[in-house]
Formats: C-alpha cells, sequence, structure tokens
C-alpha cells in the first residue's frame, strides 16, 4: 500500500521560482553581453593593430620589412619571457610560503625574479603577518575583569559560606 502524495501547487512558490528564473536569465545574458562587448573590443583593436602594420609593411623594403617583423618577434619573446619569470617566481614564492607554513595566497606579493630578495619579503611578510595575528588575537582576547561581588565581607570563604560554616 504504497500510497504517492500527490503535490499540491503552492502559487506563491511557483511565483517566486519564476522570478528567480527570470532574474538569473537577466543576470546571465546581461553578462553574456558583457563578454560580447568585451571580445569584440579586442578583436577590433588586434584588427586595427594589423591593419597598420600591414600597411607600415606595404610601405617598406625588403630590408625594413625583415627588421620590423624581427622586432615584432623579439618584443613577442620578451613579452612571453617576462610572463615566464613572473609565474616562476610566484610559484617559487608559494613554495617557499608554504614551506614556512604561510598562506600561499600572498604569493604574488612577495613574488620576485631574484631569489635573496624574495626571501628578504618573506621574511618582512611572515614578521608582519605574525603580528597582525597576534594584535588581532589579544583584541579578541581582551575583556572585562571579573565583577566580585562588594555583599561578601573580605576574607570570608563562598565555599565554606555555602556549607553554613
Amino acid at each position: 500500500m504504497n500510497k504517492e502524495k500527490k503535490k499540491v501547487p503552492d502559487e506563491k512558490g511557483e511565483q517566486k521560482q519564476n522570478e528567480l528564473r527570470e532574474l538569473v536569465k537577466s543576470l546571465i545574458s546581461e553578462e553574456m553581453e558583457n563578454a560580447k562587448e568585451g571580445f569584440k573590443k579586442d578583436f577590433e583593436t588586434r584588427v586595427n593593430a594589423e591593419r597598420e602594420d600591414a600597411a607600415k609593411l606595404a610601405s617598406m623594403s625588403a630590408e625594413e620589412r625583415a627588421k620590423f617583423e624581427m622586432d615584432k618577434k623579439q618584443k613577442d619573446f620578451e613579452a612571453e619571457r617576462q610572463q615566464y619569470v613572473s609565474e616562476r617566481a610566484e610559484f617559487e614564492a608559494a613554495k617557499e610560503l608554504a614551506t614556512q607554513n604561510l598562506p600561499v595566497v600572498f604569493a604574488h606579493m612577495v613574488a620576485d625574479a631574484d631569489k635573496d630578495r624574495m626571501l628578504d619579503n618573506i621574511s618582512i611578510f611572515k614578521s608582519e603577518y605574525l603580528k597582525a595575528i597576534e594584535a588581532g588575537l589579544s583584541q579578541r582576547l581582551k575583556g572585562s575583569a571579573p565583577r566580585i561581588s562588594k555583599e561578601i565581607p573580605e576574607g570570608s570563604d563562598p565555599f565554606l559560606n555555602g556549607l553554613g560554616i
């Protein structure tokens, strides 16, 4: 005798669900439009840069064209190299922070291509981080002095008084 419960439609619940769905749809469509605009601007910028480069190349001699392309490749290589160095430094900083039991989310703040400078940054960060923790703990542990009832005469023991002694 397995009876199935029939779900009675709740108008307020359905209305709230529909409102939520509409809100989510509107937020998603808004984000999609923003992303499309961003991609469109990026694409237009890239197309304009390529057009300018093509116009420059058309007016150059073969030797100038080769030099221009070499310079462009050099700039691209340097940008990639700089990104690699930055990522590698951040990785090394995260590894060192983990070794010292510090949060690795701060790796980008202490990262440096020079290992000695990075270690100095980490030691400065560690001291300041620990000071901040101490200050926070002392602030949380602060409290008021315990209240002592003035009704009990000094020299009497409340425990013994409770026993009737």
